[in-house]
């Protein structure tokens, strides 16, 4: 089982892109999205490294922030923490870009952090 970083990253590579007019239907239609999105993505993460024999879990109190420092991009961020199974020690840390607006609606996996 290889937890090669390329590997992974690919294995977790997701993106949804979502723009359109600002009224309320869109606002509507990207609610609906994110609810049911983010009720799915720790069972589709899980799903993607399961075959590379790692698990994970996604990081509400901890910030991109946290594990790059200060930049410009460790705003409207998701981490996940990806572990080897078994393990309680993170190996990586998958940072997706989450971005949640009027209008518009952006989640894209943008690193792969080694712990």
């Amino acid at each position: 089982m290889s937890q090669d970083p390329k590997i992974i990253k690919r294995a977790l590579s997701i993106k949804l892109y979502f723009e359109g007019p600002s009224d309320w239907t869109t606002r509507e239609l990207i609610d609906i999205v994110d609810e049911y999105f983010m009720e799915r993505l720790p069972v589709m993460i899980n799903n993607a490294l399961e075959p590379y024999g790692m698990e994970a879990s996604i990081l509400e109190d901890k910030t991109a922030c946290e594990i790059l420092g200060e930049t410009p991009s460790c705003k409207n961020t998701l981490v996940i923490a990806l572990y080897v199974a078994g393990t309680s020690k993170p190996a990586y840390y998958a940072i997706y870009r989450y971005r949640k607006g009027d209008n518009t609606y952006e989640f894209f996996l943008e690193n792969l952090v080694q712990a």
